[in-house]
């Protein structure tokens, strides 16, 4: 593969040929701050909040969807791009409601932080801001729509990750809506990777939701234990319970998804009825014994040769 030199911000990088402008800023340590973007989808380039100065361009471009090329030069810093993100950012803010005490998603939050980092500090929007009411896409996702900011993340990722089209976006400008189809639920064995694609608290965990801030868990690595595959997982905690289970990065393995059955099945073991000890059957029914003896009859009840 053929690699590309160009210049970020005074830094010389050399990347693949096709690499997109904001991974290339990544790998000389510039951050370009992207709502709509993921490196796992398909850009799209909405947001505007990549926007980035480029030698020999009349206007500010968006790196997300640009292209590297020989001896380019880029700029992510300087008055025009600074004023470009603040004017995003107030726009993206337009209608997004002041919950963040009660988000979830607060502690966390892209939104949050890129509002402290590249935004102003007031606001100039007097009038009322726009209303959305919630969506029910079933047990596991909860939406408060009135903050989604459209990067149609969500959409893109059942599009192009989970092959199923159940979100969509209709509408257009102010009365763009994120919804179902026919007011469908999202049904698919992957539904909750949306949660953490969200960059604001649009969609968030329904069993998690109220029950601890990001803040008072701590995490610990694990292993899926529903599927052959190893899938790296992080299981989050807060006192003495499992809070929620979230994915663990692995380009090998399960790159940055995890099943729902990975993500939801914590609550079953904090369940009256979940089985604490090997149990086998008797004449008077399952009565609950030792792992020794539970191992000796399952070894003892297989076909011979298949305990090797």
């Amino acid at each position: 593969m053929s690699e590309v030199t160009l210049t970020i911000d005074g830094k010389s990088v050399t990347v693949p040929k096709g690499t997109k402008v904001v991974d290339a800023a990544k790998q000389v340590d510039v951050d370009i701050p992207v709502f709509c973007y993921h490196e796992k989808i398909g850009p799209l380039g909405c947001c505007r909040m990549c926007l980035v100065e480029v030698e020999k361009m009349p206007k500010l471009m968006t790196a997300c969807t640009m292209d590297v090329a020989p001896d380019m030069v880029v700029n992510t810093i300087g008055d025009k791009v600074e004023k470009a993100q603040k004017g995003v950012l107030e726009f993206t803010l337009l209608n997004h409601p002041l919950d963040c005490p009660v988000c979830d998603q607060g502690g966390e939050c892209p939104l949050q932080d890129q509002a402290m980092g590249y935004g102003q500090d007031s606001s100039r929007y007097e009038e009322e801001k726009r209303a959305k009411p919630p969506l029910d896409l079933g047990p596991l996702v909860a939406t408060a729509m009135t903050r989604c900011i459209h990067c149609t993340r969500c959409v893109r990722f059942g599009r192009e990750i989970a092959g199923t089209m159940e979100l969509g976006a209709t509408g257009r400008g102010e009365d763009m809506t994120i919804e179902t189809y026919l007011d469908g639920s999202v049904d698919s064995e992957v539904s909750g990777n949306i949660i953490d694609l969200c960059p604001v608290g649009a969609l968030t965990s329904k069993p998690y939701r109220f029950t601890a801030r990001p803040w008072e868990l701590f995490s610990h690595e694990g292993i899926s234990p529903h599927d052959s595959l190893g899938t790296n997982i992080t299981l989050q905690t807060a006192h003495q319970a499992v809070k929620r289970v979230v994915p663990r990065n692995n380009e090998k393995i399960n790159e940055c998804w995890i099943s729902d059955r990975d993500r939801f099945a914590y609550e079953g073991a904090e369940c009256d009825d979940r089985l604490t000890q090997p149990m086998i059957r008797r004449k008077e029914g399952l009565v609950e014994t030792s792992w020794e003896e539970a191992l000796s009859e399952t070894a003892a009840a297989m076909p011979q040769g298949a305990e090797q």
